[in-house]
């Protein structure tokens, strides 16, 4: 007796298809959800679209089939459990894809009409099957649903789609669910979920004028990507980023530079083909408020032409006096499906912010902890701004030769220009309440340019499966800055318990600029990586790249003509070879255990009289990865240790330069969960331990720790919302996040104490016809705990910029998606 359930997209009424669902959740169903195709399966079945599918689970395998071909897609968890695929790579009917995926399973596939496809069980006895209760694939989903706190498969690691439990290597993901679900407006709300993760920061914005992180307890040195391609300085807004990829080590033979802690990916929200439009306004404490639309949908009737359109306008206050924030921010883009196997994609970004420069508070001479001020004492001054404007074009294109074969191409240009006026915080005087402060007064212009080519094949040899990566890839920077930045005997100082501000800027404003500052690099990389599967238990990745670079800076305090030449006479070239190597056992479907060996090679960041040497990492890493209820539910447990030589910090003998320290160490444990646990239920949450010392010093910091980095770290957030009954549509959430004390800086002579915080929500969702309506209210910090977020370490005066954490605020948001 064969058993089979129904794919159609015949419409259903709303009782039959809430009744539909019921049975379908009472018999612990398997769901797999993504946007969903108004026409019939018949009208595009003959339509070839591009796959990469890895092997594994076959219930994980046709989720993702049913995403990317535009099905809503459930069924009973027995009719697979258990059950494996070889995977689907390449260009695919949707009948092919389902003749491929279940090779094997003992399940079939028939068009049992018009618009539905049946699967069943083979029997081998007869053509006879028994059928199972219909589930429909309806031409509108009736919610458009983001409710997946789990990712199984992301591309950062590998350049390839691979299931994350098939990679050797510790990946994180925070997705559009739990990003929406927290509200998040800036990316540091949306790494607090991720374990080894702190803040880093630098100026602005309640110190965030550049979004900065620590990694496994190393500064990422702004280690961040848009698509794959590094990234200028900068804030980032979240409104176009469908999941935030935190890469954990030093995976520098698929991207070049990055810092040893590991690298932090923003995948944007592409084009769709379906119609859908949202519209948000947000609203809360200090004067907040902001709204944000998003558009996407077929531009031709044949679907080759796709559009997307996301815009943000902030405008806040702060919880710091004299703080504001104003944010424009546009994001157009279009997808052209060429043929079934040539598609592009074209990517604009423009993003404009203008808000008052915020330095933190200080430590007092003798002390080891924050002057005792009140979370909204201001030093700086309010007629002090920060501006900058960005204008980014991205352009990427792929053609598949055939199932085996691919080739890809992305293309980045930033174009950036700060305006930068700051007074900034230099030392305090022994009365200790008295700081003096300095001008800095910038114009900067930053561009950045990025490509990378890739070749992506498959083939068996003597029964071993091997996933090929070729790639190139080139980075370049070219920038130029010019002002005023030392001491100003103008430049007023401030009773920080009493302070008195700047009337008029201009007053302390010299007339003639005295700093001139150029930097150029230009990074090129050919890198290769061969995945192997053995048997379906047994995955061992190899890899390695070679890099060329060319780097340096010149200052003059006369022009930029000047800081040219002196840079001609301080380039750095180097270059080096750097492997990667993996392995993972799957002793069942549900369980890998995993290993790695990973270097990285960078140029220094550092600003210096001398060139500093190259930095060099290296990273011994394993861990254990679990996946239950068929992908909906993810975990990682990972053990490190990494090594980097040649750490640039600031020079104590002049603020504007830095110098290498040595050598530091990381080691740690780390563990991450995120998923669903049932229906209804929710959840992501991490733990860190990371012990971190500078093991090789020449300037008195031997066995210090590194700063910003908490021994232990921790956080939990969970959400229900009810899906059925008289409360379906509301939602609550509740996370608590802890936080280990920290060393403020080098010299382990000034620590951040540690803390708890409680965050919650409320939300409900309600269906007004084809539209969507969803409340929200969130409360941050609602025991108004005062804490401490980082110190900026970068500028080399850490005791003078503490950058204090939010008190309890609240915010409100009333979104229609349709």
């Amino acid at each position: 007796m064969s058993s089979t359930f129904h794919i159609s997209n015949h419409d259903l009424q709303p009782s039959r298809l809430h009744l539909a669902i019921q049975g379908i959740l009472l018999a612990s169903a398997l769901t797999l959800s993504g946007p969903v195709h108004a026409e019939s399966i018949n009208d595009h079945a003959s339509i070839k679209r591009s796959y990469h599918i890895g092997g594994g689970s076959l219930s994980q395998a046709l989720r993702q089939f049913a995403t990317s071909s535009g099905l809503l897609f459930s069924a009973e968890a027995t009719l697979t459990d258990g059950k494996t695929t070889s995977g689907l790579d390449g260009e695919y009917t949707i009948e092919e894809g389902f003749r491929k995926l279940l090779a094997g399973s003992g399940l079939t596939y028939s068009f049992t009409g018009e618009d539905s496809v049946a699967i069943k069980v083979v029997d081998s006895g007869s053509n006879a099957a028994s059928t199972l209760p219909a589930v429909k694939v309806v031409g509108k989903p009736e919610y458009y649903s983001t409710e997946e706190y789990s990712v199984p498969s992301v591309s950062s690691a590998t350049k390839t789609d691979t299931p994350i439990i098939d990679t050797p290597v510790s990946i994180q993901t925070v997705s559009r669910a739990v990003m929406e679900d927290q509200q998040v407006i800036k990316l540091e709300d949306a790494l607090k979920n991720v374990s080894g993760v702190q803040r880093s920061a630098a100026v602005g914005d309640e110190g965030s004028v550049y979004d900065n992180f620590v990694i496994r307890g190393f500064d990422s040195q702004f280690s961040i990507f848009r698509n794959g391609i590094r990234q200028p300085s900068f804030s980032f807004e979240p409104a176009n980023i469908q999941q935030v990829e935190v890469l954990k080590g030093p995976a520098a033979i698929l991207y070049g530079r990055i810092e040893p802690g590991g690298l932090i990916n923003l995948v944007t929200r592409q084009p769709s083909t379906d119609a859908h439009y949202s519209l948000q306004q947000q609203f809360g404490s200090f004067d907040l408020y902001r709204t944000a639309l998003g558009a996407t949908g077929p531009i031709n009737d044949d679907k080759s032409l796709l559009y997307r359109f996301d815009l943000a306008y902030l405008n806040k206050g702060s919880f710091r006096d004299f703080g504001d924030k104003e944010r424009i921010f546009l994001a157009p883009s279009m997808t052209w499906q060429v043929s079934d196997a040539t598609q592009i994609n074209l990517n604009l970004e423009y993003q404009n912010d203008d808000q008052v420069d915020d330095p933190g508070i200080p430590a007092l001479n003798g002390s080891n902890r924050p002057a005792p001020l009140p979370n909204s004492r201001f030093v700086g001054d309010p007629n002090f701004r920060n501006k900058q404007d960005r204008k980014l074009l991205e352009l990427a294109w792929s053609h598949a030769f055939n199932k085996d074969w691919t080739v890809r191409q992305r293309f980045q240009t930033s174009l950036t220009d700060y305006d930068q006026n700051t007074l900034w915080s230099d030392s305090m005087n022994a009365d200790n309440r008295t700081m003096n402060r300095g001008l800095w007064k910038m114009n900067q212009e930053r561009d950045t340019y990025g490509t990378n080519l890739d070749v992506l094949g498959h083939f068996n040899t003597f029964g071993i499966s091997h996933n090929i990566l070729l790639g190139f890839d080139y980075y370049g920077v070219e920038q130029n800055a010019w002002g005023f930045a030392d001491y100003s005997p103008l430049a007023p100082p401030i009773d920080i318990f009493n302070p008195r501000y700047v009337a008029d800027s201009s007053s302390i404003t010299p007339a003639d600029y005295n700093f001139f500052y150029t930097n150029q690099q230009d990074w090129a990389g050919f890198y290769f990586q061969d995945q192997l599967n053995l048997f379906d238990k047994v995955h061992f990745l190899f890899g390695g790249r070679q890099d060329w670079a060319t780097a340096g800076n010149g200052f003059s305090g006369t022009s930029l003509t000047e800081a040219e030449s002196a840079y001609n006479n301080r380039q750095v070239d180097a270059k080096k070879f750097t492997p990667r190597l993996g392995l993972v056992y799957k002793p069942f479907n549900f369980l890998s255990l995993y290993a790695n060996y990973v270097e990285s090679f960078g140029l220094s960041n550092g600003i210096s009289r001398v060139p500093l040497p190259p930095q060099t990492a290296r990273q011994y890493e394993g861990g254990i990865k679990t996946e239950f209820w068929d992908g909906r539910f993810t975990s990682t447990l990972a053990f490190f240790q990494i090594y980097k030589d040649n750490i640039a910090t600031a020079d104590p003998a002049d603020r504007n330069f830095q110098r290498a320290i040595g050598q530091a160490r990381s080691s740690g444990i780390e563990l991450d969960a995120a998923g669903r646990l049932t229906e209804d239920w929710s959840l992501t949450a991490a733990y860190a331990l990371t012990d971190t010392d500078i093991t090789k010093d020449n300037y008195g910091n031997q066995g210090h720790q590194l700063p910003n980095a908490a021994k232990h770290s921790a956080n939990i957030w969970t959400k229900y919302l009810f899906h059925e009954g008289n409360l379906t549509g509301l939602s609550f959430g509740t996370g608590i996040y802890l936080v280990s004390e920290r060393q403020g800086n080098t010299e382990n002579d000034l620590q951040l104490p540690g803390y708890v915080r409680w965050d919650a929500s409320v939300g409900y969702q309600i269906k007004l016809g084809d539209t969507k309506l969803t409340t929200q209210l969130n409360v941050n910090n609602p025991l108004d705990k005062q804490f401490y977020n980082s110190t900026n370490v970068l500028d080399g005066l850490p005791r003078m910029n503490i950058i204090p954490g939010e008190p309890r605020s609240f915010m409100g948001s009333i979104q229609l998606e349709y």
